[in-house]
């Protein structure tokens, strides 16, 4: 699933909770990973609105994640 917003980034979380927790955290890491290097080619090519939908989405993982490694 390609996550590239708020919206996209829960609608794959809601996904993936069907998933062992293990999963879902390699999933939540390789997402997190693609969105850093969206981040950085947006704040290259200076779109700020690019930038702000990528942290945004990496903060809704993040947390995600961190409920998981606190459940385990």
């Amino acid at each position: 699933m390609n996550i590239s917003d708020e919206t996209t980034a829960k609608e794959a979380i809601d996904m993936w909770r069907s998933k062992a927790p293990k999963e879902q955290l390699r999933r939540i890491r390789q997402a997190i990973e693609t969105l850093e290097l969206n981040q950085m080619h947006y704040e290259n090519r200076g779109n700020e609105k690019g930038v702000i939908r990528s942290e945004n989405a990496i903060d809704i993982l993040s947390q995600r994640r961190m409920e998981i490694e606190s459940e385990l």
